[in-house]
């Protein structure tokens, strides 16, 4: 697992560094600039005409410290600044005297020639407004450049808190960001503007980052030698037994994918309840599978209790519906039911119908005794919620923890997955 860090939190933990431990913010200026210039001479001939826009805030100046290093590389270097923000940071203002002193060239308008390389330095990490007016117009006319671009730390334009485009988004080919990845860089849209994304470490101390603690971690591959290694001397009873209530007239493959999955995820014996007109392709697809079909309301409703109080843990909902029939079958799961629930798809739809008429599955679902798994896709997060998609989509983190908050485990799929649990917001990608 790795830190992902919000807007608020990167921000936090670079004043941390400056102001408690004592690193000047010069320092790890000059250090972003040498990770910044180790990309370009792993990737981009030293013969290339760059062009680096900046305004006056850090951002810039990381920009600014780049150029002056590719310039001694033997880059050709041009810089433009846009300036509508009317004060330089001091780190900044000493970038652009050496600058000066180097006689280097900053351009009193914006360029009409052709670059290979266009950087990016305008906003970075710390932008929570539209971008609008000058700023806008540069942005657009870099997008329509044809050149390699580079993003310093974040794309300008991109909410590094929640991955939202605010207004207009520079389009980046690579991304260098700094010290730990930003939220708005894995999530989209943000991620769709951002390239490749380069992690380099700058210096923030360990400490810093401990004192800050983001709230959100990313999972990667190597987390998988996290999952216990299965021993020999044990069998399929020894790791679990799973109901999948799923699939109803003409949904067969629903039934049958879920009950897949279940198996390729490690457990040890699947059961699928199901009606009885999938029995023969379940049986032909998927003949490990131990079968409870029903032919009528009054079987499903004999055979569903034995069934629940075989498993160690349930999953409802794909390729069920959303008729009267399923409803029921959606409560008396909340109701019978004692072990760890997975609820998706069709299962979902219910509940948030269910939730919304019925004061007694209210109760059952916040009093559940053997905890609860969501995982809803958006549509079905606004059905759940009463949000509208694009308010949802807006925050996902937000989204994401504010159902949390509410008592179950909520797994919100998007183009990447969000699963808050205790302190942290985890992400797949």
């Amino acid at each position: 697992m790795r830190y992902v860090a919000s807007r608020e939190e990167m921000q936090n933990i670079d004043a941390y560094s400056i102001n408690n431990v004592g690193i000047p913010g010069i320092v790890l200026m000059e250090k972003a600039a040498l990770a910044l210039e180790e990309v370009f001479l792993e990737r981009i001939p030293t013969d290339s005409r760059v062009l680096i826009v900046t305004e006056k805030g850090n951002n810039g100046g990381d920009g600014l410290a780049l150029g002056r290093l590719l310039l001694e590389e033997g880059y050709t270097v041009d810089f433009y600044e846009i300036g509508v923000i009317p004060h330089d940071s001091d780190s900044h203002q000493i970038q652009k005297h050496i600058l000066e002193q180097m006689e280097a060239d900053f351009l009193m308008k914006f360029p009409d020639e052709e670059y290979d390389v266009i950087v990016d330095a305008i906003f970075g990490v710390g932008l929570k407004r539209e971008v609008a007016g000058r700023h806008r117009e540069v942005i657009e006319r870099l997008n329509q450049m044809e050149a390699l671009k580079v993003a310093v730390d974040v794309p300008s334009g991109v909410d590094a808190s929640a991955g939202q485009i605010l207004g207009i988004a520079f389009e980046a080919d690579i991304t260098v960001t700094f010290g730990l990845p930003k939220v708005g860089l894995l999530l989209y849209p943000g991620a769709d503007v951002s390239g490749e994304v380069i992690v380099k470490e700058i210096g923030f101390p360990n400490k810093a980052v401990e004192e800050i603690a983001p709230q959100m971690v990313s999972f990667t591959t190597d987390d998988l030698e996290l999952l216990p290694e299965r021993k020999a001397w044990t069998n399929k009873g020894s790791y679990g037994k799973v109901l999948m209530i799923a699939g109803s007239k003409n949904m067969a493959g629903a039934a049958l994918l879920s009950g897949t999955a279940a198996y390729k995820s490690g457990s040890g014996l699947v059961r699928i309840f199901s009606c009885e007109e999938n029995r023969v392709i379940l049986q032909e697809k998927l003949p490990e599978a131990i079968l409870t079909t029903y032919d009528s309301e009054e079987k499903a409703w004999e055979l569903l209790p034995e069934s629940l109080s075989w498993a160690s843990v349930i999953g409802i909902g794909p390729g069920i519906g959303q008729s009267a029939f399923a409803r029921k079958l959606v409560k008396q799961v909340l109701t019978l039911g004692k072990a760890p629930l997975v609820i998706d798809a069709d299962g979902l739809n219910n509940l948030a119908a269910l939730l919304q008429e019925d004061t007694e599955l209210r109760q059952l679902f916040h009093e559940y005794e053997g905890g609860m798994i969501l995982t809803p896709h958006l549509k079905e997060m606004s059905r759940l919620t009463g949000e509208e998609i694009a308010e949802i989509r807006s925050n996902l983190p937000k989204a994401a923890a504010s159902t949390a908050d509410k008592g179950h485990v909520i797994v919100l799929k998007d183009a990447r997955t969000l699963c808050p649990m205790e302190a942290y917001l985890h992400t797949l990608i």
